[in-house]
């Protein structure tokens, strides 16, 4: 599985630790104050096996004022996904406030120790990170859509902001044209409301199929960012070599199956079936009516990290 999903948390809650902040070429610290603005950071366990990560942050530098937002992730426990809620917020020193509308409150206090602590940064090869330990307290609440987790505290532990200091991964790609043996196959609607795209890819007959699909939204003047993405087997996505035709029959987190035919004079591909992807807190249809695709020949390769490939 890809790890990249907390991205989408983190640009929600605006997070990371500026560019300039990155790890020196010799060990270096660091502290609260390599952080322009206000943040706030902390985890909590939800109902039915999620995690949730808030997270807030406000800069008074930033080109068109104080710009405060609040961002509440949502995790399954196996990783397989992450919707992420982003609201306006109030944040200061000492506070954090936030109204999530049917999904909940951020009503939180600071409440230092006095202390400092020093941490090492360990991805930096002995950089170190001091902060002032401490804890929130007040009201924090969230609720997601039809129940599917829900999390209540009146008091959490700040977490360090050391967020920014080790992102990573791994480079990718992608190639096309007539010569590759590959397919990639993707789609997008913006019916019911959302934005919803989703693309799989597949280098050769037998080789594993990378998928991704994202849903946006906005509802009660909070914004939503449902993500997923990994690898399935290579009976998942089958196609001919001339890309006449092409069937999607995916395990778990999707269920159905689509097929895509070109009918001859067609301005674009036929697309039908009942395939369905169950997002974190969504469920969302892949095949039907308003929904889009196209089927074009391409490899995709990621350049370094664990999921190094070629074509």
């Amino acid at each position: 599985m890809i790890h990249c999903l907390c991205l989408a948390a983190l640009a929600l809650a605006a997070l990371a630790v500026p560019a300039a902040s990155v790890a020196a070429p010799k060990p270096a610290s660091y502290d609260e104050s390599d952080v322009p603005g206000h943040a706030v950071e902390f985890k909590l366990e939800g109902s039915n096996g999620y995690s949730l990560h808030f997270g807030a942050y406000s800069d008074p530098l930033l080109v068109g004022g104080n710009t405060s937002r609040l961002g509440v992730a949502v995790f399954r426990d196996d990783k397989s996904g992450v919707a992420a809620y982003g609201a306006p917020a109030i944040v200061s020193e000492s506070y954090v406030k936030a109204d999530l509308g049917p999904f909940g409150k951020v009503d939180l206090v600071r409440r230092p120790s006095g202390r400092l602590r020093t941490i090492p940064i360990r991805c930096s090869g002995g950089d170190t990170y001091t902060y002032e330990p401490g804890v929130y307290e007040g009201i924090v609440e969230f609720r997601g859509e039809k129940g599917y987790t829900s999390a209540r505290a009146t008091q959490v532990r700040l977490l360090p902001l050391i967020t920014g200091f080790c992102d990573g991964g791994s480079g990718r790609g992608e190639s096309g044209g007539g010569d590759e043996r590959g397919a990639r196959l993707k789609g997008a609607s913006r019916a019911h409301g959302r934005i919803l795209s989703f693309q799989f890819n597949k280098n050769h007959a037998r080789g594993r199929v990378l998928f991704e699909a994202t849903i946006r939204e906005r509802r009660h003047g909070v914004s939503i960012y449902r993500s997923t993405e990994g690898w399935l087997p290579a009976s998942a996505f089958r196609y001919d070599p001339d890309l006449r035709t092409a069937t999607l029959n995916p395990p778990a987190p999707f269920s159905g199956s689509a097929h895509l035919s070109r009918a001859p004079n067609s301005v674009g591909p036929l697309w039908s079936g009942d395939l369905a992807l169950d997002f974190v807190g969504r469920k969302a249809r892949l095949a039907g009516p308003g929904v889009n695709v196209s089927l074009v020949h391409a490899c995709f390769v990621f350049f370094d990290g664990p999921e190094a490939t070629s074509c």
